[in-house]
């Protein structure tokens, strides 16, 4: 984590909250990218100390995206700062992002016309099982449907206090 805290400030990013333990060894940090897209760090979490049930269903993040105007410098920054590498993507324009042993952990999306109100802030997408009544209810609780992609049964949302995050339909 400190290293990752390190390497985001040399690369123009900045750093929000680090916590420590009580001999100074990094637990956790808040960071900030260069484009102003805030994102944490913590220790890895092995995937086999969890069983499917506890990893999948409503309301846990089933992806993260991040959108961009220059997708080739932010893989760059997140293969320096986070370790990830970047990966064609089925999307033309779009790159994945993977961990160290190949897993796709994002992706990093070109801006355009169909995301322009989108701003670049990580996208966390949560799975839904009812896709109309939670954008019914969005709407109904004051959010905004700001990005929708009907036929994906997919949409980014604001929140009443200004978060995006994008809910799908639960498959």
């Amino acid at each position: 984590m400190a290293a990752s805290a390190a390497r985001t400030v040399e690369l123009g990013g900045q750093e929000l909250m680090h916590g420590k333990d009580d001999d100074g060894q990094s637990q956790w940090a808040v960071l900030v990218d260069p484009i102003g897209a805030a994102f944490g760090v913590i220790p890895i979490v092995d995937d086999e100390s969890y069983g499917a049930s506890q990893l999948e269903g409503n309301g846990r993040i089933a992806w993260l995206s991040l959108m961009v105007s220059d997708v080739s410098s932010m893989c760059e920054f997140y293969e320096q700062v986070v370790g990830w590498s970047a990966a064609s993507a089925a999307i033309e324009g779009r790159r994945e992002m993977r961990r160290p042993d190949g897993v796709v952990a994002a992706e990093i999306c070109p801006l355009n016309d169909d995301n322009e109100r989108i701003p670049s802030v990580w996208i966390l997408s949560l799975p839904v099982d009812d896709f109309a009544e939670s954008l019914r209810q969005v709407r109904e609780g004051g959010g905004e449907v700001v990005g929708e992609a009907a036929g994906a049964r997919y949409a980014v949302i604001r929140d009443p206090v200004g978060v995006y995050i994008a809910l799908q339909a639960n498959e």
